[in-house]
């Protein structure tokens, strides 16, 4: 990694980790942050909207019974095709830790949500999104990944661009369909941010090791 890289990675990161204390305490001291407040109407307003359809069904590509299966094809796909174990291993173990500490956010801070939508897996508590988050490291893991192992610039960007977008509208269904409030997205982002950097510089620990 060239020192240019190496300091935007570090800059995202500290970025990550102070919005992510930042919103997670705003939450904490107060009922509705007023970023919340600001932003809560403007969902309200889309209910029942082909806008709310749409998004309605992008939620699904977050859902666990979509992203298990997923990431369980792409890291056997991606063991045949590279023969690297260690890569498949992260894609698993990523999703299934950044559950875990999803859960484990949620518990502490104990948020509801906005409203409850069973179907949309919108229950429990609601800070941070775990569709946000987990979605960032899973197709974040995969998207680094893939362009470790594409030769082609211009398939590489791609990838980038269309996984960036597919995070960001998972993360987005979430707040148009009223499961989670604005700040609780923001901050699965920030949360899966954090983990994803450490992930990622994990496995490049370990390949070290290795050589």
């Amino acid at each position: 990694m060239n020192r240019r890289l190496r300091y935007f990675v570090v800059s995202m990161f500290v970025l990550a980790l102070v919005t992510s204390s930042f919103l997670t305490l705003s939450v904490i001291n107060t009922d509705m942050p007023l970023l919340d407040q600001w932003s809560a109407p403007a969902a309200v307003a889309l209910e029942q909207s082909l806008i709310f359809s749409i998004f309605r069904w992008i939620t699904e590509l977050g859902s666990g019974s979509f992203l298990i299966p997923f990431t369980v094809a792409f890291a056997i796909g991606l063991w045949i095709y590279t023969k690297d174990w260690l890569a498949s291993i992260m894609c698993i173990a990523g999703l299934l830790l950044g559950y875990k500490a999803n859960f484990w956010i949620k518990y502490v801070v104990a948020r509801e949500r906005p409203r409850i939508l069973a179907e949309a897996e919108g229950v429990g508590y609601s800070f941070p999104s775990g569709h946000a988050m987990v979605s960032l490291i899973t197709y974040g893991v995969m998207i680094y990944f893939l362009v470790s192992y594409v030769r082609s610039t211009s398939i590489a960007v791609s990838i980038h661009v269309i996984g960036i977008l597919l995070i960001l509208f998972i993360g987005m269904s979430r707040y148009i369909i009223r499961v989670h409030y604005l700040s609780d997205v923001l901050a699965g982002y920030a949360f899966g941010a954090v983990f994803l950097i450490l992930w990622i510089s994990l496995y490049q620990l370990i390949r070290k090791w290795q050589t």
